[in-house]
């Protein structure tokens, strides 16, 4: 998609990236294989499950990038006890000896970027009961494929496009065609996933109005987006049951029929894609290093009509009441796609069958004083102009929309539904512009949602604190201490199964060359259901400037299976705090 990618992973457990995955049932007994006496403490069962076209496979998790994982069980007093874990002899099962009954923390550390100079380790924290618990994940695709390390270069050459939409511009730079279609490339069976809008005047690649290409060319390797199963860049082959499919997404405008929009309502003009053609291919074999031929011919989609009731001013309103500060910008998205899991999602790319995205606008706040062109108008404010502006957000919208689906038979359409905000912050020593970022979202099935009023499910965590003292997300609070203790309340809408408390180093990260790693790192993710969640010792170093974000969810996972969806249906609201340094 490109300007909306979805993976399963992304939506759930995000705190627990430096865990990472997704996972399903299949937690082993704690007796083990051996027959012996019962293991007294905590299991982690380490059985991956990969879904591909010809059944189903397992695979064993590889925890060498752990630097450990142990149980930690905090008494009433803070006093805190520690149980570390190893590896079974079989590699099947972590093990934690002892853990006594009740609640503890499971708690992994994960090196630090071997790349990187002073780079932090990455810590997470998950709060349990289960004397099993399942770390296993559930993956689209087979976990044997090969990668792209070296230039793939790929020639498309195909007929039977829609007529294709370009951007253009004339000699002086004005927009005279503003739509632009794009070409997913998807490979359920190995998890390969990308999106291409080519630059007009790309050799090879349609222009406006063409319906065929020849010889598109353009490099897998640099294109394809990570595999969720390794993060490496998957080559595709048909010989191993690989179906490459290429879809055409067409872009609509959709414009007031005086040709004029309405500043204030952004309904009113805005563009969505919709898949509309496809072909797909067992052909392709890729050879890392080697460039290929892909060609087809593309085949009008029947198309699925959805009936969308969105009740986006709800989402909104959960913004705007409590939202960390002022907004620098807010968009609304809406997205169905196909998720290759039934009922229960993978983790894996997922390919888009609509998109539509509609950003918040800008607006005088005295509309009186600026009736035309953005001037002002003196005589209509006797008392001076005023030239503060708001954001002006979507409001509820109903309209029925065509997409097609090449993906048919495979898997679950879902609906996605959020508004997305951030504010920019400057970076107190580094100077640098940080985005702070957070949502209101709901992801639905496509066929509950057609037709039906959609609405959010949580609303935002409110009166984030740090040591009790608000952190406006434009303030920066200094000396908070190696340990400061994060608070929050509840969010007003919804009851939240749990919450997400990440910490981030917001300075870069850097090679020893001076190449930007990263601009900001996850140093702490806690999942929990309290409300409040003291840092531990070692996660902040004096000097380096963090910031906090917490996300309520809804029905995305359980304690007992961290890394896998409890079904299609969830919610999540995310906000976060300013900058702080011990």
């Amino acid at each position: 998609m490109r300007t909306w990618t979805h993976c399963s992973s992304m939506l759930v457990v995000a705190v627990l990236a430096a865990v990472s995955g997704c996972g399903e049932e299949g937690a082993s007994s704690p007796d083990g294989d051996s027959g012996g006496a019962p293991f007294e403490g905590v299991v982690l069962d380490l059985t991956d499950r990969y879904v591909t076209e010809r059944g189903e496979v397992t695979a064993r998790r590889d925890m060498s990038g752990f630097e450990s994982v142990e149980a930690q069980v905090i008494a009433a007093d803070g006093a805190v006890q520690t149980f570390p874990g190893a590896l079974s002899a079989d590699g099947s099962r972590w093990e934690i000896p002892e853990v006594p009954e009740g609640e503890y923390w499971l708690v992994t550390t994960s090196a630090p970027d071997e790349r990187a100079v002073d780079a932090p380790e990455g810590r997470a924290m998950l709060q349990a009961t289960a004397r099993v618990v399942d770390f296993g994940r559930l993956f689209a695709g087979r976990p044997d494929g090969g990668e792209a390390t070296q230039d793939v270069d790929v020639a498309l050459t195909a007929d039977g496009l829609k007529p294709w939409h370009q951007v253009s511009r004339d000699e002086e730079g004005e927009l005279v065609q503003p739509l632009q279609d794009s070409i997913e490339l998807y490979s359920f069976n190995v998890d390969a996933f990308t999106s291409l809008r080519p630059e007009e005047g790309t050799e090879g690649a349609p222009a406006d109005g063409d319906t065929a290409c020849t010889g598109w060319a353009f490099n897998w390797r640099d294109a394809v987006y990570l595999a969720s199963h390794d993060g490496e860049r998957p080559l595709v082959d048909g010989s191993q049951g690989d179906v490459l499919h290429v879809t055409q997404l067409v872009e609509h405008e959709v414009a007031p029929p005086s040709g004029e929009a309405d500043p204030r309502d952004p309904w009113s003009s805005f563009t969505y894609q919709a898949a509309e053609a496809s072909f797909s291919t067992r052909e392709v074999i890729m050879q890392d290093g080697e460039a290929i031929a892909l060609g087809g011919s593309f085949a009008p989609l029947a198309l699925s009509s959805f009936a969308a009731d969105l009740r986006i001013s709800r989402f909104v309103a959960q913004v705007t009441a409590d939202a960390p500060a002022a907004l620098s910008s807010a968009t609304t998205s809406v997205a169905l796609y196909q998720e290759p899991g039934s009922g229960v999602p993978l983790y894996g790319w997922t390919p888009t069958l609509f998109y539509a995205q509609v950003p918040s606008g800008r607006e005088p706040v005295d509309a009186t004083c600026y009736p035309h062109d953005g001037t002002c108008d003196a005589q209509l404010c006797p008392d001076g102009c005023n030239d503060a502006l708001s954001l002006v957000h979507p409001g509820d919208h109903a309209a029925t929309y065509p997409y097609g689906n090449p993906y048919a038979g495979r898997g679950t359409e879902l609906l996605d539904v959020r508004v997305s905000f951030s504010t920019r912050v400057t970076h107190p020593v580094e100077e640098s512009q940080e985005v702070l970022r957070g949502f209101v979202s709901v992801v639905v099935s496509a066929e509950e949602a057609n037709g039906a009023a959609v609405e959010p499910r949580l609303g935002l965590p409110r009166d984030l604190r740090i040591d009790g003292e608000s952190l406006p997300a434009d303030a920066v609070l200094e000396g908070t201490g190696a340990t400061p203790t994060i608070t929050f309340e509840p969010p007003d809408l919804g009851a939240p199964d749990g919450y997400h408390v990440v910490i981030f180093l917001q300075d870069d990260i850097k090679s020893a060359d001076g190449e930007v790693l990263s601009q900001r790192t996850r140093v702490l993710g806690v999942d929990t259901t309290e409300t409040t969640v003291e840092v531990p010792a070692g996660v902040l170093e004096s000097g380096r400037y963090y910031s906090a974000q917490v996300t309520a969810y809804l029905g995305t996972h359980t304690r007992e299976a961290p890394f896998r969806y409890r079904g299609a249906t969830f919610a999540q609201a995310q906000s976060y705090t300013g900058m702080f340094t011990p």
